[in-house]
């Protein structure tokens, strides 16, 4: 699939109901080496004349190590299909099993980023 750019004017979206009900991923790493954590917290805004994502993730989390190893995260959303899915990323940590493939997800890497083929 890929990415779009899609300019964020563009975009018709309530970040309240997309962040805090319907939940995200925040995914950081390579195709070496990536996880991927459940959130339902963050913000989409602008900081200094720049669209921003903000998000925040506890150092005690697995995610952590990658986001701060990583250059780039990505933030995605997905459909209520995807629920369950999103539900077994937040409940299992990538430490201990392979969350990704236990909840179906479809990995993606491109432009250093990595992403799932399902997001939104």
């Amino acid at each position: 699939m890929g990415f779009r750019e899609v300019k964020a004017e563009e975009l018709s979206i309530n970040p309240f109901t997309l962040i805090g009900k319907e939940w995200l991923l925040i995914t950081a790493g390579t195709e070496n080496a990536f996880n991927t954590m459940t959130a339902s917290w963050g913000g989409l805004g602008v900081f200094w004349n720049k669209n921003a994502a903000t998000i925040y993730v506890r150092p005690t989390r697995y995610t952590r190590k990658f986001v701060d190893d990583n250059d780039t995260f990505t933030i995605s959303f997905y459909k209520e299909e995807y629920r369950k899915a999103l539900a077994l990323c937040g409940k299992v940590s990538g430490r201990d099993v392979n969350k990704v493939e236990q909840a179906g997800l479809t990995p993606v890497f491109e432009d250093n980023a990595t992403y799932f083929e399902e997001a939104g």
